[in-house]
């Protein structure tokens, strides 16, 4: 892993690690390699010299990576989605609201149903001080489509499709100019801050990393 930018090195941080195959485990294991006529085998021997198991081998190819070779580079790259993990474990104690964003928007997305219920959360409360008469299930799926799409629009720059937010509320274009559009410009009202407050500690740590790792020259 490789610090480039703080959106980068947070979707890093939480990504499933790269497997390797290390080796020298496997000779510490007592495993002796042999050939076959068709095929590579591992055999596993007992304390006597027996074959007690044979099991194909690992096949070696190519792999383009971001971290080093071996152990070494696994080791690396642990202490560099360490350092990124510890910032955002501070932002969830300091600011949970900018951490549920970040994680919703910048990690991997599958386990992330927990932020983007808390920050759906956070707007049905919104919601509820406003003393509007829509209905709140209808106002949930607009919030939750506010969610995601401000996410991507903040991840790549897509632009939000509001023909799709009247899909979801099953409303004409004139129907959402004169009741919905309010709503949604206040659910991305309550957005929009918060990209920064959950890359701002996160691009620090990244801009301080990358000038210590310069090399002199």
């Amino acid at each position: 892993m490789r610090f480039h930018t703080a959106r980068q090195a947070w979707h890093d941080a939480f990504d499933s690690p790269t497997q390797q195959s290390d080796y020298a485990a496997a000779l510490k294991a007592q495993a002796v390699f042999g050939r076959s006529a068709k095929r590579y085998t591992d055999e596993i021997r007992d304390e006597d010299g027996k074959i007690t198991a044979r099991m194909p081998a690992q096949t070696l190819y190519a792999v383009e990576t971001r971290v080093g070779k071996g152990s070494g580079g696994r080791i690396m790259d642990a202490c560099e989605k360490g350092l990124i993990q510890n910032v955002v474990a501070k932002l969830r104690q300091t600011d949970p609201l900018a951490y549920s964003w970040g994680m919703a928007a910048y990690a991997p997305p599958a386990a992330r149903f927990k932020e983007r219920a808390a920050l759906l959360h956070y707007l049905m409360t919104e919601f509820d001080q406003w003393g509007e008469p829509h209905n709140r299930i209808q106002v949930s799926k607009l919030a939750f489509f506010c969610i995601n799409t401000c996410a991507l629009r903040d991840v790549n720059g897509r632009p939000i499709d509001l023909s799709q937010a009247r899909t979801i509320l099953g409303c004409s274009k004139a129907k959402w100019d004169q009741e919905w559009v309010r709503i949604w410009k206040r659910f991305q009202r309550r957005l929009d801050p918060l990209p920064s407050r959950a890359l701002g500690p996160v691009a620090e740590l990244v801009g301080d990393y990358r000038k210590r790792c310069q090399q002199p020259g």
